[in-house]
C-alpha cells in the first residue's frame, strides 16, 4: 500500500506545484463588491481617501447595476489634493506575463479639468514596486494619459490594463480617481479586475 502512496503524494505535490505556477486561470474575478451593492451598511473592501476640498460618498441614486455607486466631488478646482476610492487584492496572483485588465463605469457631472491630462481616472499599483532585480517598469498603470474624462455624460466604460502581468507581485492595489485641480462629480460603478 505504500508504494501506490508515495508516487500519488509526488504527483500531487507535482501538480500543484504546476497549478501555483500557472497562477490563477483565466476569467478570474480579483475584486469583490464590484457594484458596491453587497451590503447596504458600507461598501467594504473600498476604502476612501478624502482630503480637503473632496466630498466622497456612497449614492442609492445613480448607479448602473446593482442598486449603488460611490463618487468622488471636487468643491475646490484650485485644490492639488486627489480624492481617492481603492480596493487592495492579496489573494493568489496571476501569472507572470497574463493579461489583467481594469474596467469600471463612470458617470460624470460637469467635470472640468485645469490641466492639460484628464484628472479623473482608474489605475493598477503592483507592490512592491520594484521586483528584486530593482525593476520599477511595468507595475503600474493608469488611463490618466489615455482618455480625457470632461463634462457631463451618462454611465460610460473606462478600461486599463497590464498587458503582461509582472512577476513578483504580493499584491494589487485599484484606484479609482479625481486628481488635484479639478471640479466636478464622478460616479464609479462596476469596477472589475479580471485575469484574461
Amino acid at each position: 500500500m505504500s508504494r501506490t502512496l508515495i508516487p500519488c503524494l509526488i504527483f500531487t505535490l507535482f501538480v500543484s506545484c504546476l497549478s501555483e505556477e500557472k497562477g490563477v486561470e483565466i476569467g478570474t474575478q480579483l475584486l469583490v463588491n464590484t457594484d458596491f451593492s453587497a451590503s447596504q451598511i458600507n461598501v467594504s473592501p473600498w476604502t476612501s481617501i478624502s482630503p480637503e476640498g473632496f466630498i466622497l460618498g456612497v449614492s442609492n441614486e445613480e448607479f448602473n447595476s446593482g442598486s449603488r455607486s460611490v463618487f468622488i466631488e471636487s468643491t475646490d478646482s484650485l485644490s492639488l489634493n486627489s480624492g481617492i476610492w481603492r480596493q487592495t487584492y492579496r489573494g493568489r496572483m496571476p501569472a507572470e506575463g497574463r493579461r489583467v485588465r481594469l474596467q469600471a463605469m463612470i458617470k460624470g457631472e460637469n467635470i472640468t479639468s485645469n490641466g492639460s491630462i484628464s484628472n479623473v481616472f482608474i489605475s493598477i499599483r503592483a507592490f512592491p514596486v520594484e521586483d528584486s532585480s530593482g525593476i520599477t517598469s511595468n507595475r503600474f498603470v493608469t488611463s490618466q494619459n489615455r482618455i480625457r474624462v470632461n463634462g457631463t455624460f451618462d454611465w460610460q466604460p473606462i478600461e486599463v490594463s497590464f498587458p503582461q502581468f509582472p512577476g513578483e507581485v504580493d499584491e494589487l492595489t485599484v484606484f479609482l480617481v479625481m486628481g488635484g485641480r479639478t471640479f466636478g462629480k464622478v460616479y464609479f460603478d462596476d469596477v472589475t479586475l479580471t485575469v484574461e
